[in-house]
This record gives C-alpha cells, sequence and structure tokens, in this order.
C-alpha cells in the first residue's frame, strides 16, 4: 500500500490526464464516452444522444468499438488514452510508468513494472498499478469482440411466401413459408476470424443458432436451420421446417399489412490468450409487409 500510494505521488508530478474519446454504445441507443479530469483524475461516463443515427440492429460492428463486462454491466475495452480494459487488475491498464519509479519489495524490472490503471465508475479514478511482466496487456474477450467486428455480420435476408409487394397477398389459413434467402456466412454463418494484439492472438466463430421470426399478428415462431425455400411444386403444403397462419385479414393493420421481421441469434465461440468463452448477440431485419386477404366465395 505504501509502494502504491507512492507511485501515485510520483504520478501527479510525472503524469498529465487528458480527456478520453473512446466510444461505447449504451442503453437507448446514446453514444457514451470516458472523460478524465485532468485535476483529481476522477473517471466519468459521458452520453449524448445521437437522434436517429444510432442504428438499432444489435450489430456488435456499427458501433466502432467493442465492450467488455465488469460488475454485470458492460464497459468499453477500450479506456482512457487508449488503455485497455483486464479483467485480471480489473481496471484499464494504461502507460508505462517512468523508468526512475522503484519495484514494489520484493520485486525486480523482470518481474513486471508500473502502469496507468484507470478503475471504472463509481468512484473513479486512475493511480499507478504494479503489473506483472508476461500478463496480457489486453483482455482475449477484446480481441474476440475484435474479430467478431472484422466479420461484418448483417441480419438475413428474408425469404417468404407469399411475398411481399402491392399486387402480393396471401390468403387467410394457407400455410406461410419462411427460410433465409440466399445464405452467406455473413448473414447465416460458420464464418471465422481472428485478432491479435501483440503476442495473444484469438480466433472466434459465428453461427446463427436459431431465428426468431415476428409475424406482426402477436406470434413469435422460433426455427432453427435456415428453413426450406418454397417452390410452386409444394402446392399448399405446410413447410416442414419453418411455417405459419394467419387467422384472420391484414386489413386493419397499417399500411394493410402484416409487418415481418427475422431477428437471428448468434453465438460466437473464441479462443485464445489461454481463455475461450462464447459471445451472443441479435441482429434484426428491416420489417418487411405482408399482405393476407380471404378468399372470396361466389354464389348463384
Amino acid at each position: 500500500m505504501l509502494a502504491r500510494a507512492l507511485a501515485a505521488m510520483l504520478a501527479a508530478a510525472a503524469f498529465v490526464v487528458v480527456g478520453s474519446t473512446s466510444p461505447a454504445a449504451a442503453a437507448g441507443g446514446e453514444n457514451c464516452w470516458y472523460e478524465t479530469d485532468p485535476n483529481t483524475g476522477e473517471v466519468k461516463l459521458v452520453c449524448e444522444d445521437p437522434g436517429n443515427g444510432g442504428g438499432g440492429n444489435g450489430d456488435p460492428g456499427s458501433g466502432g468499438s467493442s465492450t467488455c463486462n465488469y460488475g454485470g454491466k458492460e464497459i468499453p475495452c477500450t479506456g482512457p488514452e487508449g488503455s485497455v480494459w483486464s479483467s485480471k487488475y480489473a481496471c484499464w491498464i494504461g502507460a508505462r510508468g517512468p523508468d526512475y519509479m522503484v519495484p514494489p519489495e520484493g520485486q525486480t524490472k523482470e518481474d513486471g513494472w508500473w502502469h496507468v490503471c484507470y478503475f471504472p465508475p463509481p468512484g473513479s479514478s486512475w493511480e499507478y498499478m504494479w503489473i506483472e511482466a508476461g500478463v496480457v496487456g489486453i483482455d482475449p474477450v477484446v480481441l474476440a469482440n475484435r474479430a467478431i467486428a472484422s466479420m461484418d455480420l448483417d441480419p438475413i435476408q428474408i425469404g417468404i411466401v407469399p411475398e411481399s409487394g402491392a399486387n402480393r397477398a396471401g390468403l387467410v389459413g394457407l400455410p406461410v413459408w419462411m427460410w433465409v434467402d440466399s445464405p452467406t456466412e455473413d448473414t447465416f454463418g460458420p464464418i471465422t476470424r481472428s485478432a491479435s494484439q501483440g503476442t495473444v492472438s484469438v480466433s472466434a466463430t459465428a453461427s446463427v443458432s436459431s431465428i426468431v421470426w415476428n409475424m406482426g399478428d402477436g406470434t413469435k415462431v422460433t426455427c432453427t436451420g435456415k428453413g426450406t425455400p418454397y417452390a410452386d411444386h409444394y402446392g399448399k403444403q405446410p413447410s416442414p421446417t419453418c411455417g405459419h397462419r394467419y387467422a384472420k385479414m391484414s386489413s386493419d393493420q397499417p399500411d394493410g399489412a402484416y409487418q415481418v421481421t427475422a431477428t437471428s441469434h448468434w453465438v460466437v465461440e473464441w479462443t485464445g490468450g489461454g481463455q475461450s468463452g462464447t459471445i451472443e448477440f441479435d441482429l434484426t431485419t428491416e420489417p418487411l409487409p405482408i399482405r393476407i386477404g380471404e378468399a372470396q366465395v361466389l354464389t348463384q
């Protein structure tokens, strides 16, 4: 404790902290970043509402930054001054301390060195902390998220019958077929990418485990697999893998159509840096209007 206090006093004379511009995605689509008070060293989370530019489809690559977990909450993996989050030390590890700093009792320069550590809110602050030699300077989870971001994943392309269109309509009670149209590695997987920093490399493989179809009538249908594309020879048969039936017309819906969306649940298995783990997230399509009518019965 005495050595840590001495290091902090030396830091005050030798190190000036300036504001961070590391972005993070917050609830509600806000843009957030951490700023450090140059006088007190206190780290504060600052957020602003970007309006309609937030995206909102759950794409892990759309925000340009990765998120790590601390105390059950998401925080940026990159902290003030380009520091990186360390689960081991529960802080963002930043710049190496000056060479004139003295190792703690029983330690040598070969055992490690002092680095700036920024602590997350609440009670944010920074101080120099002794970081052991050979300790991964970047959390493997950070690299896993970087690998995911490089995949540039997208929601699926919806395949559905009846088709969407002003002159297209299905009928109440008839089978609706849903499937993944023209699946690719970046819309359905599997897709593998890696990310490295220094001697640490992480490999991540992502695949869609299931798709939740929101049919717009209050029904959600969960399907595993890509579904079966419809072909004319199936006639009025129900889909063997992913289907639905509407119980009433869509005439009372906005624009006279049910708004169908498909949410892909991605599961990413990653390994590297002596660790492994799983990251899960969802990507949702834009709504697709599907019109449903009733068959007209002619009588004499």
